[in-house]
């Protein structure tokens, strides 16, 4: 006896089957003779419609708009899909489970703003890292913007705004795909350079870095702080903590500066 259709989609997806391949099937074992897919008003996929075409019958077109796409299902006239009502709402549940909360997880894991990582798509980002087992180490840098709250204030917030997306977009830009850029909330921002070691010229990365960075359009200078994973720490909390010590250092020597690890003053008491 076949598989209810229900039960053959889930398992098709629980072996690993992407949703492209495996909605298509799931049409067919509902019943549709032909299956049209567009992507914002483009064909990107049709099925079955030599079929159609050959066939001197008459067709129902049925159309189901998905999250990322839209279906239209060609079934003989009169003959209806496999429980069509029931069907229908499966389907559209199934999709909403899979990519809209998939698209909400992803958003709260952004900052509305730049759209870089904020502090909880950071944490899932090194609990990940962590969890891969990799050898490797990386650098982490945390930033802020010098006399940010100034700016603000005399120029107002939206072109505070402004800047703070120029900053990430200028980030991103000098950084590796497989980089990372956070903004932790006001001007505060964290980047990880993955799979870097610790190194004498990691310094002069960082110059190149700040260098990619309109921060002359907006009259700001910034001041980083640097720790090293695993070196100081085996957490970000860890890591965070000794980077905002050489970033706060930075702050009490003048600004506009990078304290790099080795430089670092771990008592509190020294600024």
């Amino acid at each position: 006896m076949p598989l209810h259709p229900h039960i053959a989609l889930i398992e098709r997806l629980s072996s690993g089957t992407a949703w492209d391949d495996a909605i298509l099937q799931f049409w067919f074992d509902v019943g549709a003779m032909g299956v049209e897919r567009s992507v914002r008003g483009h064909l990107t996929m049709e099925k079955g419609l030599a079929i159609v075409a050959k066939t001197r019958v008459d067709w129902d077109v049925t159309q189901v708009e998905l999250s990322h796409a839209m279906y239209k299902l060609y079934r003989r006239k009169g003959i209806r899909f496999f429980d069509e009502e029931n069907t229908i709402r499966f389907i559209k549940g199934l999709d909403w489970l899979l990519h809209d909360r998939e698209f909400l997880h992803e958003f709260a894991m952004h900052d509305a703003l730049t759209g870089a990582l904020n502090r909880r798509g950071l944490d899932e980002w090194f609990e990940k890292r962590r969890r891969s087992g990799s050898g490797f180490g990386f650098v982490l840098v945390c930033l802020d913007l010098d006399h940010f709250k100034e700016l603000n204030d005399t120029k107002g917030h939206q072109y505070g705004d402004a800047a703070l997306v120029e900053v990430t977009r200028g980030l991103q830009s000098a950084l590796r795909r497989t980089d990372v850029v956070a903004r932790l909330g006001g001007d505060e921002f964290v980047f990880i350079i993955d799979h870097t070691s610790c190194h004498s010229n990691i310094k002069m990365r960082l110059e190149e870095i700040i260098r990619e960075i309109p921060l002359d359009k907006y009259g700001l200078t910034l001041t980083m702080g640097t720790a090293c994973y695993p070196i100081h720490g085996t957490n970000l909390a860890q890591l965070m903590a000794k980077a905002d010590i050489g970033l706060y250092q930075g702050k009490a020597k003048g600004r506009d500066t990078i304290v790099m690890w080795e430089e670092c003053n771990d008592s509190a008491n020294d600024f």
